[in-house]
């Protein structure tokens, strides 16, 4: 009863696979991809600090119940930790460019299930009674979902190197030439 055991896909062969995920020749570089990635930057930050440092106000901000207010705290302090964590693994796998396609797809996956998680737990006070302030915080939260797919989409057409985090590229005379 000894079976052969069946090859894995080696790093190499997985590298060959995705490399070109979505490549177009018609189409150049993605010169607006830096401004997707610092707008995700600022966002992931901002909910980074103050759901570590801030998670009591938060949740006072969630919910008047006591006792869903510690509730809630825990989880967002946590939460925030989590977030962290896999924000840092993006970032890492879009600079370094480290499979940013699979990186960027599960980060979505996470993002999306967590939105989901979000509405049914953490805000049914607020979808009760929405505020401007909530439908804007869901607004860049889906902003931000949105990008992290149009980054599995473009993984193939990101620029290379320190390009990537430059806010001038889609300005610089070399890449409109290129991508008209």
């Amino acid at each position: 009863m000894n079976k052969p055991k069946e090859n894995l896909v080696s790093a190499q062969e997985l590298d060959a696979l995705i490399s070109n995920w979505g490549r177009d020749p018609a189409k150049g570089l993605d010169v607006w991809s830096a401004w997707r990635f610092w707008y995700m930057v600022v966002v992931a930050t901002t909910y980074v600090f103050v759901l570590i440092f801030t998670p009591h106000r938060v949740a006072e901000g969630l919910s008047v119940d006591p006792a869903e207010v510690s509730r809630l705290s825990r989880f967002l302090y946590f939460r925030g930790w989590f977030l962290m964590c896999a924000v840092s693994f993006g970032f890492y796998a879009y600079l370094r460019g480290w499979y940013t396609a699979i990186v960027f797809a599960a980060l979505a996956l996470m993002g999306s299930v967590n939105l989901l998680f979000d509405l049914f737990t953490v805000y049914p006070e607020k979808l009760a009674n929405p505020t401007a302030s909530f439908t804007l915080l869901m607004l860049v939260r889906l902003t931000a979902l949105l990008f992290l797919f149009i980054g599995v989409k473009n993984a193939s057409r990101l620029p290379q190197g320190k390009d990537r985090i430059n806010l001038l590229l889609p300005f610089k005379n070399s890449y409109r030439e290129a991508n008209p």
